[in-house]
């Protein structure tokens, strides 16, 4: 496993500004339980450092940017991952199912695409409601990315996995209408562990969970695509179009 070098100063994937080391935790890091099994498995010798933005509060690892897909799905996204991640099952598809039908007016009118669809559980139960709804993913998906675009995107548990918050952006954006599209996504953001460090559960890098939000982080991130966006909690979001 090649881990790039860890330097002092990093700059900030997001707004570009100065971030410092903030913290280190081994490879098998997983968030399973929310620290109670965080570090029960065999320490895998790989020292992940995380950097956090002055300005932003990003948090987040360079150890993977020469990564290749085919790198993360080698050693994250491999048969083991559902060890660090049981919850990656029908009962977690099952609970966005029922959170977007019961929440999102209008569902059902919408051309809507799954971002980062994993095995498609979710496409699968929102297609049997009637939903028009495509899935993508990846890393659990040989077909192409659509070259459509959709008036309702959403990705649970996926924008924390990406090593290029502004690429996978842009990437969305371009599945969106040029002045309109809504994008709804979950990933938990940290302002409420500001003083936890590496005890932030969410930060596990065997769960593939390598940028880690704040609220101002993920405005900043929206803003530079024209886009603002409504934090229904710590861990659900809504961003779309501002025009």
């Amino acid at each position: 496993m090649k881990i790039k070098n860890v330097v002092d100063e990093s700059t900030c994937k997001i707004c570009e500004s100065t971030a410092h080391l903030f913290g280190v935790t081994d490879f098998n890091t997983s968030c399973y339980g929310n620290n109670i099994h965080r570090y029960n498995y065999p320490l895998s010798g790989y020292a992940i450092y995380y950097h956090k933005c002055n300005s932003c509060g990003l948090i987040f690892t360079n150890a993977f940017d020469d990564w290749s897909d085919a790198d993360y799905q080698q050693y994250i996204y491999n048969d083991e991952y559902i060890k660090y991640d049981p919850n990656f099952n029908e009962s977690r598809s099952e609970k966005n199912a029922q959170l977007l039908i019961s929440n999102i007016k209008g569902l059902s009118g919408y051309k809507m695409l799954d971002f980062g669809c994993g095995d498609g559980q979710l496409v699968n139960k929102l297609k049997a409601k009637g939903i028009d709804v495509t899935g993508w993913d990846p890393f659990h998906n040989d077909a192409t990315m659509p070259v459509t675009t959709f008036d309702f995107i959403t990705s649970f548990e996926v924008m924390e996995h990406t090593p290029d918050p502004i690429k996978t952006m842009s990437l969305i954006d371009k599945l969106m209408p040029e002045k309109t599209g809504k994008y709804f996504f979950s990933t938990t953001v940290n302002d409420s562990h500001i003083n936890e460090l590496m005890n932030n559960w969410y930060i596990a890098p065997r769960n593939g969970h390598i940028t880690i939000y704040s609220k101002k982080s993920l405005e900043v991130l929206f803003e530079k695509f024209g886009m603002k966006v409504i934090h229904f909690s710590k861990s659900y979001h809504i961003a779309y179009k501002a025009v």
